[in-house]
């Protein structure tokens, strides 16, 4: 038996066990495990080799050759966009209906004068959907925006695992200043740094990746 497996249970090891029988214990990203021709513990989610396996119970770990590029993350970002401002039209012309915003929508062109009073509250309303989407979805089985579903794509942590909302929620704050207090900026890193990460995923220590990889 030359390619034999050990498990660490409880500072016991345990073993040998095949590739097959490794697998039928169910390792979690954690457990530790000595491979074949290595002489040291190592964490299940550092073996190439149970990859295929982690990807199939929903963990996706970023990898040099699955991290999702510029291109692809803002096509996501565009079809979030879309989704975004129609929510918020939608609450802005309920709004109007209800006379909490002054604004004649009928004659609204481009260059309509709005008020400051009216301009704080669509622009309050379109930050906090932009966070409540963002980190909803996140933290959803999704593991990450509509537009990045359809994409294909994912946002994980370090481990290759979704987001708890607390985190998701620290990220889409990270986003909205990446966007808008930055102007784009903060999104832009994702075209040269080591990881395609841009600076809320810094902020969360999070990574996209394409599932499909």
């Amino acid at each position: 038996m030359d390619e034999v497996y050990y498990i660490l249970v409880d500072g016991e090891q345990t073993g040998p066990y095949t590739f097959d029988e490794l697998i039928e214990k169910e390792p979690e990203i954690h457990t530790r495990i000595m491979a074949p021709s290595e002489s040291t513990w190592q964490d299940a989610c550092d073996l190439p080799e149970l990859y295929e396996y982690f990807r199939e119970q929903g963990t996706y770990f970023p990898t040099e050759d699955n991290l999702a590029s510029f291109g692809l993350r803002l096509l996501a970002f565009i079809v979030d966009f879309i989704i975004l401002w129609l929510s918020t039209s939608f609450i802005i012309y309920v709004l109007v209906l209800k006379g909490v915003l002054d604004i004649n929508i009928q004659k609204l062109t481009p260059n309509s004068v709005i008020s400051k009073h009216d301009l704080v509250i669509i622009g309050s309303i379109y930050y906090c959907l932009f966070v409540l989407y963002n980190s909803l979805c996140d933290a959803s089985q999704f593991e990450g925006s509509i537009g990045k579903k359809a994409l294909g794509l994912v946002v994980v942590n370090a481990d290759g695992q979704g987001l708890k909302f607390g985190m998701a929620v620290v990220r889409s704050i990270g986003k909205l200043a990446s966007i808008n207090i930055f102007w784009g900026v903060g999104t832009l890193t994702i075209l040269w740094t080591e990881h395609k990460q841009a600076l809320h995923d810094f902020l969360a220590k999070t990574y996209v990746v394409r599932k499909n990889v």
